[in-house]
């Protein structure tokens, strides 16, 4: 070994013993850099490391110079960030404590900010989450000889051998007993003689900068690649990487580091053994919930927990090679210690609706604002929770409290909100006899000239062991418009059959809007909506109904005047009643009977065809009428009477029409089968209807008479 390698060594155990001396005070790394000030001016809420008890603790491998370091943003109190790596050739490295290791037989779930730099394509190396259990326990590292490997990121195998022939033995050398979910920022991707001893060959064939997983202790993880020495040489070996359940964005591809924190949630199913890992689930400025990026791998027990323990330490490592980057993780929920939740939802209790994403209300409505914490269980209750409402705007809140599930109320003032901000402690702790919180605070929409839009605003809940954090939905609150509508046509009207008709109306408009908004006014027809009639500038409308839409009868108009934003009018009723007629349709003037001979008996005389008596009745299904004729005598030009005259035979025999009025048809009208419309002959055959009765005595002659026909709206 050189003399250069051998002080570089001493260096680095150096500095290995001083991060076993301070613990989690850290401080063992020199942080001279803008871009790492940023960071912790703008790191999100998480929770504090520093405590008794703690959850986590500095890796105590020899080169390891991770610190813990307390965030300088206002906005994120008692926040401490894990420090990884902030300078070349770096390795550190941060472990669960034995007291909290994961529970794999159980879900749990894991969530964490992370922070990679601002270096774009020149950022290295990248950070690794990891379950373990290998047999060093906080001092598990990779075996690396004089200095850190960027490649490993801290927990993958080491490269630096080209005469490693055997993936076995080239698995020994990364941390044992692992699962690992890295962030690579740094593409290694040499191939061939240049990439023997280099420890720059894991990324070949996938994208440079990506979110992937595998075991690192595991020869399946490692693909051996050959450097042929011909037929006299000797051979050389270098080692890629298969990565399982990639994340990358070729939109972006330097996704990572970017200068902005990113959330990782990771959760672990039990039964299915899966663990499903979600990038940018949360907004980096906003932190207001998002899909973000998501794979699901399946986990092989035996390989990180060979002993069947049921528990695994987790943590995250992280190294740099050449090029680097500053790493920070600030961890928000961390599995088994307290498992919590909260949410939140929005109430117009004017309206009596629930307020959702992209809702709208309108100034002056009471509006309830609700965030409810719930206690689903975990090793200890969720104590000293720190509350930080990010309120929406266009509110004036008036009241605000807090119920415990117990029963008992925490009274909030309302004066302490600055900005739409409202900070408070819950006074109680919640475990499983006091599951549940709920802040409410009550409050009035205000006046507003114009829209004001509410985007989804984050609010956390934060302790030593959670935070957790409920997104209000967007939202925006309009001007309040109140819109008044009258009809100035009649109300009611009455039409008769076939018979248009417009509705004319006005609708004054007062708002304290600084421009009137549009109007319509929506009508239902006997149920059935109707397109909107817009109001004009004036505050007119008018609504034309053809005789099509108009049933017999009465019909029910209802109109109510309406804003995009949700405004409406009290609705006005409008009564149409369409009013049929019973009446005659087509009847022949003239009709006459079939010429005879006469006899010198009595006879009955046919019709011919040109008789034809046609009754309308558009009053509609249900309605009856009833048909008689009477007829004169019959006489002819010279003054002779006819002896006889017309009869009408039908079920009631044969009946004289000279003389009194004779019942020829009762019907009810059904507008299915005959649309009101009846043709009284189309019924008659040649020996019934009227007939002519012709007497033995009469004379030869044209004999003409007059019937007539009455029509009654009943049955006589």
């Amino acid at each position: 070994m050189k003399k250069g390698e051998l002080e570089m060594l001493k260096r680095w155990l150096c500095v290995g013993l001083a991060a076993i001396m301070v613990g989690l005070a850290g401080g063992s790394q020199a942080h001279a850099d803008t871009d790492f000030d940023q960071a912790l001016a703008t790191a999100p809420q998480g929770i504090s490391l520093n405590k008794a008890n703690s959850i986590i603790a500095l890796g105590t491998a020899p080169m390891s110079t991770a610190s813990v370091d307390d965030v300088t943003n206002p906005d994120s109190p008692g926040t401490q960030a894990v420090v990884v790596n902030t300078a070349p050739y770096q390795f550190g490295t941060a472990w669960s404590t034995d007291e909290n290791s994961i529970d794999l037989t159980h879900n749990q779930s894991i969530g964490f900010w992370f922070y990679f730099g601002n270096q774009g394509i020149n950022a290295g190396d990248g950070m690794a989450f990891v379950l373990q259990n290998d047999p060093k326990g906080i001092a598990a590292t990779p075996q690396f000889t004089d200095r850190p490997i960027g490649e490993t990121l801290g927990v993958w195998a080491v490269d630096t051998d080209p005469d490693q022939a055997y993936v076995s033995s080239f698995a020994k050398t990364a941390i044992q007993n692992s699962w690992a979910l890295e962030f690579d920022t740094h593409y290694n991707g040499l191939s061939g003689k240049s990439a023997l001893g280099t420890a720059n060959a894991f990324d070949i064939g996938d994208p440079a900068v990506h979110i992937a997983s595998n075991y690192p202790g595991s020869g399946d993880t490692y693909v051996k690649r050959t450097v042929s020495g011909g037929l006299l040489g000797k051979d050389h070996y270098y080692y890629s990487m298969t990565h399982n359940g990639v994340i990358s964005d070729s939109s972006q591809p330097n996704f990572l580091s970017n200068g902005q924190w990113h959330h990782m949630t990771l959760k672990w199913d039990a039964s299915a053994k899966t663990m499903t890992y979600t990038f940018n689930d949360r907004n980096p400025k906003t932190g207001v919930a998002q899909s973000g990026t998501s794979q699901t791998v399946p986990i092989d027990l035996s390989k990180i927990d060979p002993d069947n323990t049921g528990h695994a330490r987790w943590g995250f490592t992280g190294t740099t090679g050449q090029d680097y980057e500053n790493n920070l993780i600030v961890l928000d929920n961390t599995p088994g210690l307290v498992d919590g939740t909260a949410d939140a939802s929005m109430q117009d209790l004017t309206h009596n609706h629930a307020i959702t994403k992209d809702s709208q209300i309108v100034s002056g409505d009471q509006v309830e604002l609700d965030y409810k914490l719930h206690y689903n269980g975990g090793r200890q209750s969720w104590s000293n929770i720190n509350s930080r409402l990010n309120l929406p705007k266009g509110i004036t809140y008036k009241s605000a409290e807090i119920d415990y599930a117990k029963g008992s109320k925490q009274t909030l003032n309302v004066s302490d909100m600055s900005n739409n901000k409202l900070t408070m402690t819950l006074a109680q702790s919640l475990d499983s006899q006091n599951n549940e919180a709920t802040v409410k605070l009550l409050g009035q929409a205000n006046d507003v000239p114009e829209t004001v839009y509410n985007p989804a605003l984050s609010s956390t809940f934060s302790s030593n062991a959670l935070v957790t954090n409920a997104d209000t939905p967007s939202f925006a609150i309009n001007p309040n418009v109140d819109l008044d509508l009258k009809v100035t046509s009649g109300n009611p009207v009455t039409l008769k059959t076939k018979e248009d008709t417009t509705v004319t109306g006005n609708v004054a408009i007062t708002t304290t809007a600084s421009t009137k908004p549009t109007v319509n006014v929506q009508g239902k027809l006997n149920g059935q909506a109707l397109p909107d009639t817009p109001v004009a500038s004036d505050g007119t409308f008018k609504l034309n109904l053809t005789a099509d839409q108009l049933q017999m009868g009465t019909n029910t108009l209802k109109l109510t005047a309406t804003t995009p934003h949700g405004d409406t009018s009290k609705t006005v009723t409008v009564l149409i009643t369409v009013v049929g007629t019973l009446e005659f349709g087509d009847v022949d003037g003239t009709s006459s009977f079939v010429t005879s001979t006469l006899t010198g008996t009595q006879q009955l005389v046919s019709r011919n065809k040109d008789w034809g008596i046609e009754v309308k009745d558009t009053r509609g299904t249900g309605q009856q009428w009833s048909l008689s004729a009477q007829s004169t005598s019959f006489t002819d030009n010279s003054g002779h009477t006819l002896s006889g005259g017309p009869v009408y035979v039908g079920s009631y025999g044969t009946q004289p029409l000279n003389g009194h009025a004779v019942q020829i048809m009762t019907h009810t009208t059904n507008d299915s089968t005959d649309d009101g419309q009846v043709n009284v002959a189309n019924d008659w055959g040649d020996r019934s209807g009227v007939l002519l009765d012709v007497g033995g005595d009469t004379l030869s002659g044209t004999y003409h008479g007059t019937i007539t026909w009455t029509l009654a709206n009943a049955p006589s």
